[in-house]
């Protein structure tokens, strides 16, 4: 008997897991559809997204030839209070010219000259393809990033090519309960012994 509702436990636990991942990526941004992203990193375009993944994906690179024809992406969004951005998944619609291409993230509506106040940034290409790269990209101890304006920086200086990442929005997570009640039961404890004395 005992057996069976701890099963039951697990069986409901695993459920409610399943029900709050999303089932499916939104689309926030499709270039193909949605138009070219912005090519500039003070104005970068404005993407609306929500709880739950965020399918942003474009090309970049240099379609001609050397560096100055470099088409760099840049695009902003809003994390809302409440939620943090805890993952960004490289899609398998994602591709590389060389090894390697690169992504940044900065606090705030914009990426500052030479990206000197990004918060990190990453190389992503074959191998990195199904994994949340946002920890790679942020300081040691650091894998999500609270609400407030972020702004994003792709690029890509071999051929022009396809990438495709989901920005996955969650809730910030409620205090344990076990947590709560341990700091209410020292609280009380400290006010009981005062008021002994």
């Amino acid at each position: 008997m005992m057996l069976s509702i701890q099963s039951s436990g697990c069986v409901a636990l695993a459920t409610l897991a399943l029900m709050a991942l999303p089932a499916h990526a939104a689309t926030a941004w499709q270039e193909a559809t949605n138009g070219d992203l912005s090519n500039t990193s003070t104005a970068p375009t404005f993407v609306s997204m929500a709880a739950g993944a965020n399918t942003v994906g474009g090309l970049t690179g240099v379609p001609g030839s050397g560096v100055d024809g470099i088409d760099r992406d840049y695009f902003s969004f809003t994390v809302p209070t409440g939620q943090q951005l805890s993952a960004i998944m490289v899609n398998p619609a994602t591709y590389v010219s060389g090894s390697v291409s690169f992504i940044g993230i900065q606090r705030g509506t914009q990426v500052t000259a030479g990206g000197s106040g990004l918060l990190g940034f990453s190389h992503y290409g074959p191998e990195t393809v199904g994994t949340n790269i946002l920890p790679d990209m942020l300081a040691a101890g650091t894998s999500v990033l609270g609400s407030g304006s972020y702004s994003v920086w792709l690029q890509e200086t071999g051929g022009t090519v396809e990438y495709s990442f989901d920005f996955l929005l969650t809730p910030v997570p409620e205090p344990a309960t076990g947590l709560m009640l341990g700091a209410g039961l020292l609280a009380l404890g400290r006010r009981l012994s005062a008021r002994r004395r």
